[in-house]
């Protein structure tokens, strides 16, 4: 926002609002406006809640988006995240693999408690006493019978909320919910050299920590984390077209979208963003979460919702920030795992993981040539991408934890092209890592190219 300057003869009727950084809580009007007048636009995880949820959010949710009908509208990276994202087990088998994850923590639980009597009557010397054993034997045969018990309630309420026939696209009934809803109302996908030059801005945009989706490009590679700017810039142009305030709904809480959300704060989008949308589009930005959709869409559109459904959104949205379990690290034992691995997979990308290592952490483009053996018509778009599908196929596994630092960076900005990959660049915190496990090896040169990704 320009500033506006005056002298001591001007008046001016600046108020306490006319600062960047200070933003009108919305109102009931607000939202009565865009649902009557704007464009409310879904996230990728309010269309994939719809298989993680019960039947009665699942019906409560359709409603509300049915109600808003016109209003409507989804980015094309959102689509193209739902079909990303649908087949995950997370997703489309949600309540099986919650169901899962709960047994698991079950038994664990009662071999620990076992371990932990079996270690106290050792250490206490009590193997011999037939009392003390007898009492423990059938306390802990008592334990595993209750946790026996519980597996089998959750694993029946798995299957009572699972959603059936969504094997096939034909027979989904979230597919055949959404597609009437959404028809007509998606956006036009990037073209080639602008989806470029938005992945690109979205790493440089990263680097500053200019919001959204910086917090991504922690531990996703460069085009999964340039997901959210992506969303971004379709939102950007499609509001500019349409000239109408936009409302996003979303379930993602982290602190490149939201300011801080307190208890009795309502929820409103981070400075930058608000600005942003006003320059570029110039028009109003809101944001809510399913849960907080609902909630209104109960009040202004005559929607008879459950609160139990509000409750349930509410459940299965991310955690904020702040409660986030820290980002990871790697360890010489999960780092081995994945290199060994990769290795059988994509022995190219070790080859330039490695030398990044022997080179302060980056490695230039032309090198990555060389130890591929690619001929120099050939793009490297993508390259990164094998180190994001290994990532997720060991976290499922549990070799991975989801939280390490993603482990080869692409950097843009070639002398050639700004657009190209100038070279790739590794966490410092793995070289001595990598050191360790490679330096031995012929895959461990160094060649100075270090200097020229820093």
């Amino acid at each position: 926002m320009a500033a506006t300057h005056t002298t001591p003869d001007q008046p001016h009727d600046r108020s306490i609002f006319d600062c960047d950084e200070a933003h009108r809580s919305p109102v009931r009007s607000d939202y009565e406006r865009i649902f009557a007048s704007g464009l409310v636009v879904l996230d990728t995880n309010v269309l994939l809640n719809l298989y993680r949820s019960n039947e009665r959010t699942r019906q409560d949710t359709l409603a509300a988006l049915a109600k808003l009908g016109e209003r409507l509208w989804i980015p094309h990276q959102v689509l193209t995240e739902f079909w990303r994202n649908r087949e995950s087990p997370a997703v489309r088998h949600h309540h099986a693999t919650k169901a899962k994850e709960a047994s698991t923590a079950l038994d664990k639980a009662v071999n620990a408690a076992r371990t932990a009597v079996t270690t106290w009557v050792s250490a206490v010397q009590l193997k011999d006493n037939d009392e003390v054993t007898q009492r423990t034997d059938q306390d802990l045969a008592e334990l595993t019978k209750a946790a026996d018990s519980l597996k089998t309630i959750i694993r029946t309420q798995a299957e009572c909320d699972a959603l059936q026939e969504t094997a096939t696209t034909h027979t989904d009934p979230v597919l055949n919910a959404l597609e009437p809803l959404l028809h007509g109302r998606i956006g036009d996908p990037l073209p080639q050299d602008a989806y470029d030059k938005a992945i690109k801005e979205a790493q440089d945009r990263a680097d500053e920590g200019i919001p959204p989706g910086h917090e991504d490009f922690r531990t996703k590679e460069p085009e999964l984390a340039a997901g959210d700017y992506l969303l971004w810039v379709q939102l950007l142009e499609e509001a500019g077209h349409r000239a109408c305030d936009v409302l996003l709904v979303t379930g993602d809480v982290k602190k490149d979208w939201w300011t801080s959300r307190g208890y009795d704060i309502p929820p409103r989008p981070r400075a930058e963003l608000i600005l942003e949308l006003r320059e570029r589009a110039g028009v109003g930005l809101y944001m809510l979460t399913p849960g907080e959709l609902l909630r209104w869409a109960k009040e202004l559109l005559e929607l008879n919702v459950d609160e139990g459904s509000v409750r349930d959104l509410e459940q299965l949205g991310e955690t904020p920030t702040d409660d986030q379990p820290k980002e990871g690290t790697w360890t010489a034992e999960s780092l081995a795992t994945f290199m060994d691995e990769l290795m059988v997979r994509y022995p190219s990308r070790v080859k330039a993981i490695v030398a990044a290592a022997a080179n302060g952490g980056f490695v230039a483009r032309e090198t990555v040539y060389e130890l591929a053996g690619y001929d120099e018509t050939r793009k490297l778009r993508g390259f990164t991408q094998p180190i994001g599908t290994l990532s997720r196929d060991l976290q499922l596994t549990g070799q991975l934890t989801g939280r390490e630092p993603f482990l080869l960076t692409t950097v843009y900005g070639h002398d050639t092209d700004p657009s190209w990959a100038k070279g790739f660049r590794i966490p410092n915190p793995v070289i001595p890592l990598l050191r360790e496990q490679y330096e031995a090896s012929d895959l461990w040169q160094a060649d100075g190219s270090g200097e020229s990704g820093s």
